[in-house]
């Protein structure tokens, strides 16, 4: 009879002999290229020294180095490549980590589809890719390039092997990374484009420049059984990554490969536990100082998730510092009035990477002077003790949100009256004055509230909690309608077109358009043009303001069957953006005046978090306005001040939308 002790010696054996997991593994592939062929037009980089170093901090985060696969030079063709993505992925296991570093040269070439605003992809320069200098045959030169899509696609079939509790964590050190694909100094990539003599950029009018965040449906995947993934580019997508020094060797390495080791050495020696955003703020604060020039990039599904496949954290919201002026004791915030940040709200400054303010004191704290729609400045109580805005973070601890009250009247009997007038005194937003904007109309099972100036009917109440989400609702929807701003030579034209057979239509437009407002019907299908007739380029943003207070954001949109996010958006002097053809406009009640709230910006914006619906109609999470509302005690109430740092040009497309006749 077996003995429970040789029963255990017994499974031990067994299970190593025929290689069973007792826990999740970590896997790392390195793909470095810097020797590159002479021939071949590319300079030589650092890349393979990259490797080197990257291995080692690798080995002492727990990776064994049977599980770290290096790919360099030579081995690291287009064929190369892909096999060591199939062999990694049949190697790997549900629940698994896995961690993909690229440091090599990165290009631009014609897209290969029309799904890119600007018609190029990024892409990895694989060892046997030509310059564009070199090249006489596009067509066959283009096909050693690793296109940004491509990789997505090998990136995207880890997720679903490493399966909903794994973890893909993936490092871009080449030119254009912020999508997809590097450029003392070397120059991690940096050639013109590559494209084709027929190379048409006016013919691309949407984009896909993020690598694997595209909607899973696409591929049959369910997105919810994917792995989480954090993906860390070395520059914005327009950027060239440039090559640094160590400071102690003196040898040149990789930016982002250099920022990423010191922030694991200093992450080692200080918080137990980080969270991929603090490795990021570590990374961003080495980056800045070795090369100002560049903005690394973060994104993903497991920002907030600690490091390699930790458990989700919550961040408390902060506001990222563009400036510091260390004479005067003012800093300039990322965030304005949309963020509910206007004159006299209350900030404190805390260490970059603070993941909760409660236990911590902050470096500093101070008062907002001034906000634009996307920016604010604040004096300081004191000096700043960082180096670089990169090092710090601001919490709002006091918000301003400035707003007009919405005066209301009530057409019931006096008892009712009161009660409401009881109801709605925690609620800062409403008066009860003259001039009344809604009116609330008592009725035998419901009330109704109706905009008082012309008697439209903005909503059906049938108790307090509904009609407070209503006033609400109507606060944030006249906060965004009342919102100005103006940025010298940033312009752009908004206009909706029908759709006939799938094809924008002017002529039948033209018909549609009743004293200067196109009118539309329940069940119409429109197209989305947006031209920049302004002489910067602009990244735009369109929030959808419908008739019954509802926020839809139009562009950016994520949650799309092609998704379209920020970084996607800009939009060259003199250019055009078509909303994709198969993500075109449905029109549908509620019926009445509809407006597009449009943002133009020299700097990427992002709106969608306005949103207060999800793309099928569903209420998602509380908007950033209506948390500001909801939550607005002691709220300074007046007119929005014109701010004179304006620093979004702001203009609206307003339409109808009416029954069928």
């Amino acid at each position: 009879m077996t003995t429970p002790k040789l029963l255990l010696l017994f499974l031990v054996i067994y299970s190593r002999s025929f290689g069973q997991q007792t826990g999740p593994q970590k896997y790392a592939l390195i793909v470095a290229i810097g020797d590159y062929p002479v021939e071949k037009g590319w300079p030589k980089i650092s890349s393979v020294r990259d490797a080197g170093y990257l291995h080692k901090v690798l080995a002492d985060q727990g990776f064994p180095d049977k599980n770290i696969t290096t790919l360099t030079d030579g081995a690291a063709t287009i064929g190369g490549i892909k096999d060591a993505f199939s062999s990694l992925t049949a190697q790997i296991h549900p629940g698994d980590i896995v961690l993909v570093h690229f440091s090599c040269h990165g290009e631009q070439v014609e897209a290969d589809n029309d799904n890119k605003i600007d018609g190029l992809d990024e892409c990895v320069v694989t060892y046997n890719a030509l310059s564009p200098f070199k090249s006489t045959d596009f067509q066959k030169d283009q096909a050693e390039y690793l296109r940004g899509h491509v990789l997505g696609s090998y990136l995207r079939a880890l997720r679903a092997k490493l399966g909903r509790n794994g973890d893909l964590v993936v490092f871009m050190d080449d030119c254009h990374s912020g999508d997809g694909t590097r450029g003392l100094a070397k120059v991690r990539g940096g050639d013109p484009p590559f494209v084709s003599a027929h190379f048409e950029p006016g013919k691309h009018v949407r984009s896909d420049s993020s690598m694997i965040s595209r909607d899973e449906s696409q591929n049959g995947v369910n997105g919810a059984d994917l792995a989480s993934y954090e993906v860390f580019s070395a520059t914005r997508p327009e950027e060239l990554d440039i090559e640094t020094t160590d400071d102690k060797t003196g040898v040149g390495i990789g930016s982002l490969t250099y920022a990423v080791c010191q922030a694991f050495v200093s992450l080692s020696a200080g918080s137990a536990h980080p969270s991929y955003r603090e490795l990021f703020a570590r990374i961003q604060s080495v980056m800045n100082i070795k090369v100002p020039q560049q903005h690394p990039l973060l994104e993903g599904t497991g920002i907030d998730r600690l490091l390699f496949g930790g458990q989700f954290v919550h961040q408390q919201p902060y506001i990222g510092i563009s400036d510091i002026d260390k004479d005067t004791h003012q800093i300039t915030l990322r965030q304005g009035t949309l963020a509910g940040l206007d004159k006299g709200s209350q900030i404190a400054v805390y260490p970059a990477g603070t993941r909760d303010t409660a236990a911590r004191k902050p470096l500093a704290t101070g008062k907002v002077d001034s906000a634009g729609s996307f920016s604010a400045t604040a004096t300081l109580d004191g000096p700043l003790a960082i180096d670089q805005p990169v090092d710090g973070w601001v919490f709002v601890t006091g918000r301003v949100y400035n707003v007009d009250p919405i005066n209301l009247q009530l057409k019931m009997g006096a008892t009712a009256a009161a009660e409401v007038r009881t109801s709605l005194a925690d609620l800062p937003i409403v008066a009860f004055g003259p001039n009344p904007v809604l009116t609330l109309v008592r009725g035998p099972q419901a009330d109704t509230l109706k905009v008082s100036a012309n008697g439209y009917v903005f909503a059906t109440v049938r108790n307090v909690a509904e009609l407070k989400t209503k006033l609400q609702a109507y606060a944030q929807y006249t906060f965004l309608q009342s919102l100005k701003g103006e940025v010298p030579g940033v312009q752009v034209e908004v206009r909706l077109l029908l759709l006939k057979n799938g094809r924008p239509d002017t002529a039948a437009t033209q018909l549609r358009m009743k004293g200067g407002l196109l009118e539309t019907y329940n069940k119409d299908r429109l197209a989305l043009l947006v031209r920049n007739t302004g002489t910067k380029d602009a990244y735009v943003n369109i929030l959808d303001l419908q008739p019954d207070g509802i926020i839809n954001s139009v562009l950016p949109k994520r949650a799309m069957a092609y998704p379209i996010p920020p970084q996607d958006l800009k939009i060259p002097a003199g250019g055009e953006y078509w909303l994709p053809a198969g993500d075109h406009i449905d029109i549908s009640p509620p019926y009445g005046t509809e407006v597009f709230k449009v943002f133009a910006c020299e700097s990427e914006i992002d709106v969608e978090s306005l949103a207060s619906t999800t793309r099928g109609g569903g209420k998602a999470v509380m908007t950033a306005i209506e948390q500001m509302i909801r939550n607005s005690y002691g709220m300074s109430r007046g007119a929005i001040p014109s701010s004179g740092n304006a620093d979004a040009t702001t203009s609206e497309y307003i339409f109808l939308i009416k029954p069928k006749p």
